[in-house]
């Protein structure tokens, strides 16, 4: 049988044993086909390599050809980019009462968001753009008819305003080797953390560096951030108002860690060091306002730690914990007395530099994505003391957003298709010193001295 002859069986065979698959598919598929022809002696190998080099050429100009006619068309530099995102509407109810005057304040409303992103690869490269809703750092919600309040706050019947979209994260990745990434711009937060130290929706502006290697049977990560809070560097020539960039600096060592064949760890220790940017003033407990920014005499070591059993079936529980320590939270203090004017109450309240949280969650999940009937319950309790933790960055939900607060949160959550999710969750907190008031900035309770806060939210997402 002669070179074309054979070419044309071994052609014959291999389109109708592929007929149907991809392009990838049907690439692979063909040559391990043909290489089980020349190893029955059907085709010798230089007939063989012919043929696989003849069919990837063809697969690469049909791949071509469908990237041209394609509506949604990309850089040919680009290997592969995913566009994700979600929305979703929620029920909230929030309530507070003010410990001096007995003064209670409800919030009830609608709320809704929206998160608009596409992922590219390039080699070595990725990146990562979002847009989003909401103003502020730690919230990406807008309210029903939000979009028809004044700047004095009056309600402006019949406005009917659109809602603005923002850049949430603008983001380039380096996986400079296979353990080493570097991003840059406005990421992710990629710290091991909780909420009661950072809020779920902040990112980082600035650099991260992020290290994950095996240690025998440990997975073992390193991450460095840079970021900022004040992004410009400003110096007047009177200099009453000069203004220096407030870095934000984290170092974090962790591991994920088997124990047994059916328990898992993980624990981490982190370092986060806050500049003062050339702020001139500290941080006043006694006060809500523009004083609650500062984040002078900040330096904390946080270590975050769970533990993971896999239960019968496709149940799993995890107990978890976070425990911070303000390493500077005697200077934090003196500066705080120094502010409030040698407040009584403030030096009575003394340090308190320190917050905990400590939870369990059951949930059953039956594959690694997440799948229609899938469901989860958390609770957990905390402390947050007035001195411990930036008060710009703790959760804007639990607790509205302050510290010097403690209480209960539970959170649950029901998959009601792959990708909607109805989740319920309560949280019930109050101040943890009564000779402070509950600090904070951008907190939805407008009470200053809050003495209890209770928040429920109903709301569903659907992802895409």
């Amino acid at each position: 049988m002669n070179f074309k002859l054979r070419s044309l069986v071994a052609a014959t065979l291999a389109g109708s044993f592929l007929m149907g698959f991809g392009l990838n598919a049907m690439a692979d598929s063909t040559t391990d086909l043909v290489k089980a022809l020349v190893a029955k002696g059907v085709l010798t190998e230089e007939e063989g390599s012919l043929l696989n080099k003849g069919h990837e050429g063809e697969v690469a100009t049909q791949e071509k050809a469908m990237k041209k006619s394609s509506k949604l068309s990309i850089s040919d530099a680009i290997d592969k980019a995913t566009v994700y995102g979600d929305i979703r509407v929620r029920a909230e109810s929030r309530s507070g009462d003010d410990a001096t005057t007995g003064v209670s304040e409800d919030r009830t409303r609608g709320r809704y968001k929206l998160t608009l992103g596409v992922k590219t690869e390039a080699g070595d490269f990725y990146s990562d753009l979002a847009l989003a809703m909401g103003t502020s750092g730690r919230s990406d919600n807008a309210t029903f008819a939000g979009g028809g309040t004044s700047t004095s706050g009056a309600t402006i019947n019949g406005a009917n305003n659109k809602e603005a979209v923002f850049i949430k994260r603008a983001m380039v990745g380096w996986h400079a080797t296979d353990w080493l990434a570097i991003e840059a711009g406005r990421i992710n937060n990629p710290l091991y953390t909780t909420s009661m130290v950072w809020d779920g929706d902040l990112t980082f502006e600035g650099l991260a560096e992020m290290a994950k290697f095996k240690a025998g049977s440990a997975d073992v990560f390193l991450t460095a951030v840079q970021s900022q809070y004040i992004g410009d560097r400003k110096y007047y020539s009177n200099g009453t108002n000069n203004r220096a960039t407030n870095e934000v600096l984290a170092f974090q060592a962790g591991a994920t860690f088997p124990i047994t064949d059916a328990v898992k760890g993980k624990a981490a220790i982190t370092y986060t060091t806050y500049g003062s940017g050339g702020a001139t003033t500290d941080f006043n407990p006694t006060v809500l306002g523009s004083t609650n920014t500062a984040t002078n005499n900040l330096n904390t070591l946080e270590i975050p730690a769970e533990i993971n059993f896999k239960m019968a079936g496709n149940l799993g529980v995890k107990v978890f914990g976070d425990y911070a320590v303000n390493l500077d939270g005697n200077a934090r203090y003196d500066a705080a007395v120094i502010a409030s004017g040698s407040n009584a109450a403030v030096i009575a309240a003394g340090k308190d530099d320190q917050a905990w949280l400590l939870g369990a969650e059951l949930a059953s999940k039956a594959g690694k994505h997440a799948q229609k009937g899938d469901w989860s319950a958390k609770l957990w309790y905390q402390e947050v003391g007035a001195y411990s933790l930036d008060q710009n960055a703790v959760d804007s939900d639990f607790m509205d957003s302050r510290v010097n607060m403690k209480g209960v949160i539970l959170k649950t959550g029901y998959d009601l298709r792959d990708n909607v999710v109805l989740n319920f969750s309560a949280g019930h907190g109050s101040r943890k010193n009564n000779g402070l008031i509950a600090a904070g900035t951008a907190s939805d309770i407008s009470i200053a001295n809050l003495n209890s806060f209770d928040l429920y939210q109903l709301d569903v997402t659907y992802k895409f």
